[in-house]
């Protein structure tokens, strides 16, 4: 099968969180990585809408998901179902003890901001853990860029995700958190 090399509609994409690793083969890839530390392992794939994250920590598992709101994903155990609009915050905290905090936000940028904050990106892709270039549709325009930087702690593993959208002049950043509290349901008390 091959991957699908053009980038969706920003207006159609939609950020979703589940309670629950989802099969590998929903989703076609481009590259990615695996981050481990001693509580967990995170599985980091670019594809062309942006990202997919799959946790897994113990017996807890979980994905973080950009996609197209067209594409069918199940429902069960979804967390977090946000449209791609301006600014979003979400938090989720499990039995276990494995805490999810999630960061996103749309820009939409003048013409010339995009091109610069592009450039400012190419120079990032070389120090970043993950990278692609899709092609460009237009030939005045850069090709789609996605690009990860990670820093994985002892009990934890933050995220940080930029996807550029040239043909809307915007550019969708996520930062996730994945933690282990002390105890469940939260941080012992002080």
């Amino acid at each position: 099968m091959a991957a699908q090399l053009v980038r969706p509609d920003v207006s159609d994409l939609v950020l979703r969180a589940y309670g629950r690793a989802l099969h590998p083969e929903l989703f076609e890839h481009h590259c990615g990585v695996t981050l481990t530390n001693s509580k967990m392992r995170l599985d980091v794939r670019l594809n062309a809408s942006g990202h997919v994250l799959t946790l897994q920590s113990g017996s807890e598992s979980m994905t973080e998901v950009i996609v197209d709101h067209h594409e069918s994903l199940p429902k069960r155990q979804r967390i977090v179902d946000y449209r791609l609009r301006g600014c979003r915050n979400e938090s989720a905290e499990f039995e276990t003890g494995l805490r999810y905090d999630m960061s996103c936000q749309l820009e939409r940028l003048h013409l010339d901001i995009f091109l610069r904050m592009n450039e400012e990106l190419e120079l990032d892709c070389q120090r970043a853990d993950l990278s692609t270039r899709l092609p460009a549709i237009n030939r005045f325009l850069p090709g789609p860029l996605s690009l990860i930087r990670t820093e994985v702690g002892r009990e934890s593993i933050l995220i940080y995700a930029f996807h550029t959208f040239p043909e809307h002049c915007a550019i969708v950043k996520t930062q996730s958190l994945f933690e282990r509290c002390d105890s469940p349901m939260g941080r012992s008390a002080q």
